[in-house]
């Protein structure tokens, strides 16, 4: 149940962040310097709880560089696509087609980590096709 309530909490906050995201971009604020405050305010956040918390500092190379990495791509490159889309496009539409990263998720975990692949996630993965291609139809 904890899993689930965290879900629907991410959910939330993903959800209205895409709202602030379009309304801080709207003065023509430069993409970069709009990732610089926002990871930058993730990261003094993040901070805080970590001292806050007594969080225990347990981390090997490999595991750095793959968060690392991880970092790279969504909290800089994704992030700078992400706004870009916001910017130029309608959140109703850019945050639905952005947030099928599962799509992906599913497709890079039986390439590279080799998930297994059933009917139940075959399914999902074309409701989430489905489900773009209306989104996207509805802009007309």
């Amino acid at each position: 149940m904890r899993g689930v309530i965290f879900a629907i909490l991410a959910s939330f906050a993903w959800g209205l962040a895409p709202i602030l995201f379009k309304l801080g971009l709207k003065a023509e604020v430069s993409n970069l310097f709009a990732l610089i405050v926002h990871n930058f305010s993730a990261f003094l956040l993040a901070s805080l709880l970590f001292f806050a918390l007594g969080e225990p500092l347990k981390v090997g190379l490999r595991e750095l560089v793959f968060i690392s990495f991880g970092g790279m791509l969504s909290g800089f490159l994704g992030l700078f696509f992400y706004f870009e889309a916001v910017r130029h496009g309608k959140v109703s539409i850019v945050a639905p087609i952005a947030s099928t990263s599962p799509l992906w998720s599913v497709l890079f975990a039986y390439v590279l980590l080799g998930e297994g692949l059933n009917l139940q996630k075959l399914v999902g993965v074309f409701l989430i096709v489905v489900g773009i291609t209306l989104l996207s139809l509805s802009k007309q």
